[in-house]
């Protein structure tokens, strides 16, 4: 096939990227109808999945988890270098158990999700059954349709983060070592006054990252009203190439921003209906952008990976039709709908523009119609229009 629909893809997100989309704004309400309308305008079924949530996780506990790890870790490094060796240890066993905590919660978690102020939502959910009344697999293809700006680019914040993370686990791992040299048979191991001093720089990318205040002032052209776009495209393709075997749902969910909520409420609250053997999730996010296409392969500290199986088939389909795509490893700082996916042991993966200059913009007023290029959402729109049809062949 050749016409993919690039311009359909194109006129869909401009639609949707005239309105500022926060959870709860007018322009998140009218994007979820327009988006509900171009689905059972091409003839899918489509129904609203509501669920409620809260802004607590992002808005509360994140900023009181970012104090208390600088705190603690200021604490910890200082009682070290002044040789109280029981007080550092207390303070360092409780600064990992936060961030054993914070890395469960940034895959998607709904805690604290009925505390704060409640947001009535909806995620959308398009469905297109196989022609064989008995389907071999599903295939999910999700975006998300609402949006935030904030104070920092991503760029910065997932630099903060990283720095963050990593500078605090290092600084654990030493004085956890150093306590227990100076406890037992290896007095000064570490310097205390050098350790003091790093954590105070560690800490400052925590306390950075509480002036990082949301808002509700980019329209999210790429992030991410262009994967609605592609979505609509590839349903429009797959009227003229059903498939015979595959159910296809078109997932485009809301509060993405605000911690993964909807992702989180759709797959906690659908899980039994699928097969983790035979369902496939396709998470299109930051989508449009020049520059290459990147396959999210890894994330977290330690990594831990996407499926290799969904990877792989779509590096041969980039490899059959001469796409610009590869992988990239993230350990921490930004997130996705397809975390609480793959925590409950589903097949999936990240599929983003790869371009900085378009990671630069997101979450600000620049990610607009500016950024998108017809030849990106083509791309896209092959990579998951190909895999169903690969997919749907299988045996």
């Amino acid at each position: 096939m050749d016409d993919y629909r690039e311009e359909m893809a194109y006129d869909q997100t401009k639609n949707i990227a005239q309105w500022y989309r926060f959870i709860g704004s007018d322009g998140e309400s009218k994007a979820k109808r327009y988006i509900f309308g171009q689905f059972t305008s091409l003839g899918i079924d489509c129904h609203r999945d509501p669920f409620t949530c809260s802004t607590f996780l992002t808005n509360i506990l994140l900023p009181i988890g970012l104090l208390l790890m600088g705190i603690l870790l200021l604490g910890a490094s200082y009682f070290y270098w002044q040789q109280s060796f029981i007080i550092s240890l207390i303070f360092t066993v409780v600064l990992l158990v936060i961030l054993l905590v914070a890395n469960v919660l940034w895959t998607g978690s709904d805690i604290g999700s009925k505390l704060g102020k409640q947001y009535n939502l909806e995620n959308l959910v398009g469905h297109m059954k196989a022609q064989n009344p008995r389907p071999k697999r599903t295939v999910f293809l999700i975006s998300h349709y609402d949006t935030k700006s904030q104070s920092f680019p991503v760029i910065l914040r997932i630099v903060l983060f990283v720095l963050s993370a990593i500078g605090s686990l290092i600084l654990v791992a030493l004085l956890i070592i150093g306590i227990i040299g100076n406890i037992t048979i290896f007095p000064n191991l570490f310097g205390g006054y050098g350790l003091f001093l790093v954590a105070i720089i560690v800490s400052i990318f925590d306390f950075l990252l509480l002036f990082n205040r949301t808002g509700n002032k980019s329209v999210g052209a790429t992030d991410n009203a262009a994967a609605v776009g592609v979505q609509i495209a590839i349903i429009r393709d797959l009227l003229d190439y059903p498939p015979e075997n595959t159910d296809i749902f078109f997932l485009s969910t809301s509060a993405e921003e605000i911690g993964l909520m909807g992702a989180t409420a759709f797959i906690k609250g659908h899980q039994s209906e699928f097969s983790k053997d035979f369902t496939y999730f396709l998470n299109f996010d930051v989508i449009g952008g020049a520059g290459k296409i990147i396959l999210h392969t890894k994330y977290g500290i330690p990594p831990k990976k996407t499926s290799s199986e969904i990877n792989d088939l779509l590096l041969e389909i980039a490899q059959e039709k001469n796409l610009k795509v590869g992988t990239q490893y993230l350990p921490i700082g930004a997130a996705a709908d397809h975390l609480p996916i793959l925590k409950r042991g589903f097949k999936t993966t990240w599929i983003q523009t790869g371009d900085r200059k378009v990671t630069t913009k997101i979450h600000t007023p620049k990610d607009n119609m500016n950024l998108i290029t017809k030849e990106s959402l083509r791309t896209a729109i092959i990579l998951g229009f190909e895999f169903i049809q690969k997919i749907d062949k299988k045996p």
